[in-house]
Order: C-alpha cells, then structure tokens, then sequence
C-alpha cells in the first residue's frame, strides 16, 4: 500500500501558459495530484482550455480566484484543498518551475534518510540551478548578520537556514505544528518567515542535490563587486522593504538576520536606484514600504 500521497500546489499569476504546460507535462506523472490556484490572471481563461489536454488523467483542479489575493493566500488555499483529500505532503511551486526527471523520489528520500536517523525535519527542498548561466546556487546558511554559501561536495544534503518555496516539500503533519503562510505578508519573505518559524520550533529545512530545478530570482542579476545581486522592480521593492519590517516584529528571527536586514535594505535601493530608468517611480514604492513597514502596514499593496 502506497504511503506517501504528494499533491503540487502550483500558484500562477498572468503565466506564459505554454512555459506552464511544459511545467504541469514535467511534474504530472511524479505528483498524485496538482492544484493550480490561479491569483486572477487576466489570461486565465487560457490556463483553464490549455489544461484540458490533462482530462484524461483526472489529476488537476484549478482554481480560479476572482482577485490576486497574494502567494501566501492562494498557497494556503492550495494546502488546505490538499489536506481535504489527505494528501502526506505538499510540494509548493511557482507557475515557471521546471521539475527534472524522480524529482519528487529525490525529495522524498532524502527525508526518509533524515527521518531515519532522528531529524526533526520541517521541509525539503531542491537544488537550484540559474537556466540563463546553468550555475547552481549555493545553500544559504546565516551565522549571525553573516551569510555562509554552502555548495554540494560528497554530501547528498545539506541543512540551510530557509529554503525557497519552489519546488520545497512539506509534510502536513508539519504543517499542522507550524502553522500555514502568512498571508500578511503577501507576496514576499515567505518563505524564509516560514521556515525561520520552524527552525524555532526546533525542525530543520534541507536542500538536496538529488532534486534540481532551474529557478529565476529576480526581475534580473547583475555582479556587484564580484558578488551575484537581484534586481526587482518598484513594486516588489516595496514589498521587499514593507516586509522585512515584519520579519523584524518577530521574536523567532534570529538578532543577526534583523541586523543584515536594516543594513541590506539600503545598500538593495542604491544600486536599485543606480540600475532603474524610472528613478523617481522607484524612489515613490521604496518610500511607501519604508511608511508603511514602520507602521505596521501589510497585506496587498494599498495605493
């Protein structure tokens, strides 16, 4: 009898849907099931007829919101469905992720490894690669305000500070101790408030090198002073400094990230100032995140 019954909660907001049907061809046949939780995409009706060339599986249900009620929301909508049909996990994914071949196997072995030897395990998740450079990104481990980037050697895992959402794979029993997303938070720092609160509850998040998947971070990367940065545009700056606020608010966010955020925030917006042809736009949603962070301002962006 099959143990594990793992269902994708995919999240698309305005998808290139042919970059999506090649998404929902590589994941079909490693999920039990797939919801796509549609954040009211003015093309939905083009995601809906596009599915129907899965009928015949009866794997997919898509849910199509009327508003963009936030990743958090529309992953949690995705969670909850998932555990109405008793589903052991869920694998959250972007509407651009490209799953390689016993991606899911390789998730879930790795956690039956770490099970087996006592680990309180929170998530998994995989290896990333850029698709432009083919480079893969290293695990992010902080030690205080510091980063350390951890690259694979002989190890199939490693243990990270937070995982990216993409592509992570979360038992429900976990979710069930830790609690869903936060949906205040919208669309940014979610994933990392997330596992920042698991890893408080004393469970661990892991990357594993046997589950690799191309994955985009940010609008653009460009080098800064032999270091790799992400470019965003305005909105999601705003969004980016109105939430570090919160992660600031929370007591199980380690001192040392709180200080790497404050100082970060300002060197992100001089070179975001320096890289973007609308100065004075850029300038308007960085000061409004900043306003509405101090006070306590979250949930969608509010004109």
């Amino acid at each position: 009898m099959k143990n594990n019954f793992v269902y994708g909660v995919v999240i698309t907001y305005n998808p290139d849907v042919d970059l999506l049907m090649q998404q929902l061809e590589s994941s079909i046949f490693q999920l039990d099931y797939i919801f796509i939780i549609d954040n009211g995409s003015s093309n939905s009706h083009l995601i809906g007829s596009s599915i129907n060339r899965f009928d015949s599986l009866n794997k997919i249900e898509f849910i199509k919101l009327t508003q963009n009620v936030g990743l958090a929301a529309a992953q949690n909508i995705g969670i909850n469905k998932a555990k109405e049909k008793h589903a052991s996990h869920i694998v959250l994914f972007d509407q651009d992720s490209l799953l390689e071949n016993n991606f899911i196997n390789g998730l879930l072995e790795c956690e039956k490894t770490l099970l087996a030897q006592g680990v309180a395990v929170a998530a998994i998740g995989p290896s990333f690669y850029d698709p432009t450079t083919g480079i893969d990104y290293p695990a992010t481990v902080y030690r205080g305000p510091f980063i350390k980037r951890v690259s694979f050697e002989k190890e199939d895992y490693l243990e990270a500070t937070f995982i990216i959402a993409s592509g992570c794979m979360i038992r429900m029993d976990v979710l069930d101790k830790i609690g869903l997303m936060c949906e205040e938070l919208f669309v940014d720092y979610i994933d990392v408030e997330w596992c920042l609160r698991a890893k408080s509850m004393g469970l661990s998040v892991f990357i594993t090198k046997n589950a690799r998947m191309a994955h985009t971070v940010g609008d653009k990367r460009i080098s800064v002073l032999g270091r790799t940065i992400s470019v965003h545009s305005s909105i999601r700056r705003y969004y980016l400094i109105r939430n570090s606020f919160m992660m600031l608010r929370k007591n199980y966010v380690p001192l040392g990230y709180k200080i790497r955020e404050l100082i970060f925030n300002f060197i992100r917006f001089f070179i975001g100032l320096l890289q973007t042809s609308e100065k004075m736009t850029f300038i308007q949603y960085w000061y409004k995140g900043l306003v509405d962070g101090i006070l306590g301002r979250f949930g969608p962006f509010n004109k």
